[in-house]
């Protein structure tokens, strides 16, 4: 039977999972995924309701990870090799070296080395930090299996490609925290949290243009910076003085004799377009982004087009695929709050051969139903699958190649409300039926000119067109901007078709409304 896996990763805000379905021959593949950004005071918890809220994430149990700045990292060295002694060792030669007592937190470690005794990596977590994640999770339904540190999963599966000969580093970059992990030949060698993020970067353009947070954070995505490129660039070069910091504690300590190879990005923060060109430039290194799905050679549900975004869902993926292979990694549901499976009872007063005839005739009785069950389940989804793809065709009759219907549907959905959401803009009459009225009414019909396309964005509407000259363009600009309507009309471009016919563009801002 076929093995499904959550992997949970809970970041500052928004909450990714990804399931994945395990065959018994070792085929992988994406059931399902979700993406929920936090809003308003319900945070986490909203987020929660809302995964537990969709039937197919719901399974028993989950792989989840705490952000890198609750541990402590901490590189030691002890004189033997054997698990129970160094597990046995380990609390007392930390306790001079952690600011919590030594009962109060939990410990795990990775082996660097075994040369000469044990060169360990160890990672320290507050108690509470974990029976905290417990907790939450289980009010959901959630049962955390395994609770890892942030992004060492993804860098576990990284390791298998990059070069094992030359020191990597992974950057995590979040919305307000970076992780970065080095790693060399397969080993973790240290894990450290840098508070920078995506955020900064909005905010630099927020203050430098003057606008809200959510509206320098829409210029972000659109990777429209360029008035504020020299604000971000001060606020990222801050971040890049902390990691030549951080390189050169690290070639002090011994733990490495050189700078990073390659350098890798991963995280929603990582997808600021110059960050990588300014990074690569501070470290003398390739910069390159990490693509889990690639490196585990298996695809999203409906594929890129239906919203995955790699650099997002990396470390929800990762750690889905982590009970699939050993890789280097931390678990701390360990102790005390280890799991407990259900207790196992054997009753020795029973006879046996009765007993075992019995089992057997309720297992193949079990087998059977089973089968039954199987095939039933079977022939109804396939009749599900074809009613939805017909309702798909009839109401979406654009839709040519029906892969996974329902989440092309849910897609076509978006895009509706998309399209409605612009419907109700305009029906207010600020932006496009305004626009296109300003177009018929206000430009002379001498100009002979014909929209070819108009586009909506937010505030902004794009006209481009074709006139009988080149006059035509200035024209229709100053008769727009008679109309009080639009804070600025520029005329980005303007070519000769063949012919004498000119086709232009206008960038057109509606003015915000008292």
């Amino acid at each position: 039977m076929a093995k499904h896996i959550l992997g949970l990763d809970i970041g500052k805000s928004c909450l990714k999972a990804v399931l994945i379905e395990a065959g018994l021959r070792g085929s992988t593949r994406i059931v399902a995924w979700e993406k929920v950004e936090f809003t308003g005071t319900g945070g986490i918890r909203e987020a929660l309701r809302r995964i537990q809220e969709v039937p197919v994430l719901t399974v028993p149990s989950c792989q989840t990870s705490l952000a890198a700045r609750s541990f402590s990292f901490r590189n030691i060295k002890l004189p033997f090799k054997d698990r129970k002694k160094i597990l046995q060792t380990l609390p007392f030669e930390l306790e001079s070296l952690i600011p919590l007592p030594v009962e109060s937190v939990l410990i795990d470690f990775t082996v660097i080395g075994q040369a000469q005794g044990s060169d360990l990596f160890t990672a320290i977590v507050p108690k509470t930090e974990v029976q905290d994640r417990i907790a939450l999770l289980s009010e959901y339904g959630f049962d955390a299996e395994t609770i890892d540190v942030d992004t060492v999963p993804v860098a576990a599966r990284l390791m298998a490609s990059a070069s094992a000969d030359s020191l990597n580093l992974l950057l995590d970059v979040g919305a307000s925290d970076t992780t970065g992990v080095f790693f060399k030949e397969g080993k973790i060698l240290q894990v450290r949290s840098f508070p920078f993020g995506g955020d900064q970067v909005t905010n630099a353009l927020s203050e430098t243009l003057g606008i809200s947070f959510f509206e320098a954070e829409t210029r972000k995505r659109r990777g429209d910076t360029e008035p504020a490129e020299e604000q971000i660039t001060e606020a990222c070069q801050k971040f890049f003085a902390s990691l030549k910091n951080t390189m050169s504690s690290l070639r002090l300590s011994g733990l490495v004799d050189e700078d990073p190879a390659t350098v890798w990005l991963t995280g929603g923060g990582g997808l600021y377009r110059k960050l990588a060109e300014d990074l690569s430039r501070a470290l003398a290194a390739p910069v390159e982004r990490v693509n889990v799905t690639q490196l585990a050679g298996i695809k999203p549900v409906g594929g890129d087009d239906a919203g995955w975004d790699s650099m997002i869902m990396n470390g929800a993926l990762a750690l889905a695929l982590r009970p699939l292979a050993k890789d280097a990694g931390f678990n701390f549901r360990q102790g005390s709050l280890r799991r407990k499976g259900p207790a196992f009872k054997l009753d020795l007063g029973v006879n046996l051969k009765w007993a075992g005839a019995v089992t057997a005739l309720i297992l193949l009785l079990a087998g059977g139903d089973l089968a039954l069950s199987y095939f039933a389940d079977k022939a109804r989804l396939d009749q599900l699958r074809a009613e939805t793809t017909t309702l798909l065709q009839r109401n979406f009759p654009e839709v040519t190649r029906v892969v996974d219907p329902a989440q092309q549907f849910r897609t076509k959905i978006a895009e509706a409300k998309r399209l409605a959401a612009v419907s109700r803009g305009a029906a207010s009459g600020g932006s496009v039926l305004g626009v296109m009225k300003d177009l018929s009414e206000k430009v002379p019909e001498t100009t002979d000119f014909a929209v070819t396309s108009l586009v909506f964005d937010g505030n902004r509407v794009d006209i481009r067109g074709e006139a009988a000259g080149f006059d035509a363009a200035e024209t229709i600009k100053k008769e727009l901007e008679k109309t009080g309507r639009y804070e600025s009309v520029a005329v980005s471009s303007s070519t000769v078709k063949q012919g004498s016919r000119v086709e232009f563009e206008l960038k057109t801002t509606l003015a915000k409304k008292p």
